[in-house]
């Protein structure tokens, strides 16, 4: 099954082979780039071991392509692209920036399925902000 992650902003492609890309800066403003898996609730990543990350620590996440935060509004945690799967059915996925946190969220006209041991963090959120 193919699945394809867009930036929400330039609509460009953030998938490169088995790995979803995404520029990056930590508490010291250090940047670098993070490559995620493309399973939903896959939480693993590989990164620069240069690059310092806190546990707990909150990243800034860009798209690599124009550089666009990629926060979601009223969320200091949250960020937000875009899935288009095999059948080109698009979602929004939020997950959270906090190293550690593990919740992801696929969000459709459907509902919302939540991936994660941390999910049940911003539901409340996710439900007022994206299910209206």
């Amino acid at each position: 099954m193919k699945t394809d992650f867009l930036c929400p902003k330039c609509l460009g492609y953030l998938s490169v082979g088995s790995h979803v890309v995404f520029n990056v800066k930590n508490k010291d403003h250090e940047g670098g780039l993070i490559l995620f898996s493309p399973v939903l609730g896959d939480y693993a990543y590989i990164a620069n071991p240069s690059f310092k990350i806190t546990p707990g620590e909150s990243l800034e996440y860009r798209c690599p392509i124009c550089h666009a935060p990629l926060s979601v509004k009223g969320a200091d945690n949250l960020v937000e692209v875009i899935m288009v799967e095999d059948d080109n059915s698009q979602h929004r996925v939020v997950f959270s920036t906090k190293e550690g946190e593990k919740c992801t969220y696929k969000i459709s006209d459907k509902g919302v399925e939540k991936y994660g041991q941390h999910a049940d963090s911003y539901m409340d959120f996710i439900t007022a902000s994206f299910m209206k």
